[in-house]
């Protein structure tokens, strides 16, 4: 990831040395989601096949957690570059009614079972604009989404503790438009994704309401799905997270 970074920066630094500083533009954006979470992980150690467990119903996780999400924008003409972070945690506690194992180990029915699920969500991106004018946009978006993946069950009454980490990376292609509405709105739509073999496949898609006061600040609401399910051999991470969110964007 650290070689990928270095490469694209490269890029986006010998692409800049044809645009004047005018024609630069970097984009600060601030977002706060509030999400409802389905999800279930499935991690295989040794011979034994672990179980589809069930985030909320088997492990108990509250299903409505808020985050936050930084993006980080440079404009060149129709040339957009985007990187964009944000971390995900959930945590249970419960009694499980029926034996799992995860990542070879056991969990007795009846064990109490702390959990954790952290998921660190890198997103580094390149748009091309096709058409930008008079405030209506459309443009092919091209992604890199790394998912930095960290589960964690412990059951202290049995003496059980297992971690399971993973680092995904997934290209994703998709599009991004905008129409623009009097009275300084518009009406902003972006979906990526990407399906491969084996029921694999990533989408992220949303729909905001912006609201333009000044030329260089924006403020938005909004709805967004994030889906992601992503299968090798006997492991299997799946969730979805989906609900609205708010942000606030500023140009400099």
């Amino acid at each position: 990831m650290k070689r990928f970074l270095l490469l694209f920066a490269v890029f986006v630094v010998s692409l800049s040395a044809y645009y004047s500083p005018a024609e630069a533009v970097v984009h600060v954006e601030g977002r706060y989601w509030f999400t409802k979470l389905d999800s279930e992980i499935q991690v295989t150690e040794g011979a034994t096949i672990g179980s589809e467990v069930d985030a909320l119903n088997t492990l108990g996780v509250d299903d409505t957690e808020n985050f936050w999400e930084a993006r980080l924008s440079l404009e060149l003409g129709n040339h957009k570059f985007r990187y964009s972070y944000m971390p995900l945690l959930w945590e249970g506690q419960k009694n499980i009614t029926n034996s799992i194992n995860f990542a070879g180990k056991t969990y007795t029915a009846d064990a109490n079972v702390e959990s954790s699920l952290e998921i660190r969500y890198h997103r580094l991106g390149y748009r091309y604009d096709i058409v930008d004018r008079l405030n209506n946009q459309f443009g092919i978006i091209f992604d890199v989404k790394l998912l930095d993946v960290d589960a964690h069950l412990r059951a202290k009454t049995i003496d059980v503790d297992k971690s399971y980490s993973a680092t995904i990376p997934l290209p994703t292609i998709g599009f991004g438009a905008q129409i623009g509405l009097p009275f300084s709105f518009s009406l902003g739509a972006e979906v990526t994704g990407v399906a491969y073999g084996g029921g694999n496949y990533l989408v992220d898609g949303e729909a905001s309401l912006n609201f333009n006061p000044v030329s260089f600040a924006s403020i938005s609401g909004g709805y967004r799905v994030f889906d992601v399910q992503v299968k090798n051999k006997d492991d299997k991470i799946d969730f979805t997270l989906k609900g609205p969110f708010v942000m606030v964007r500023v140009g400099f």
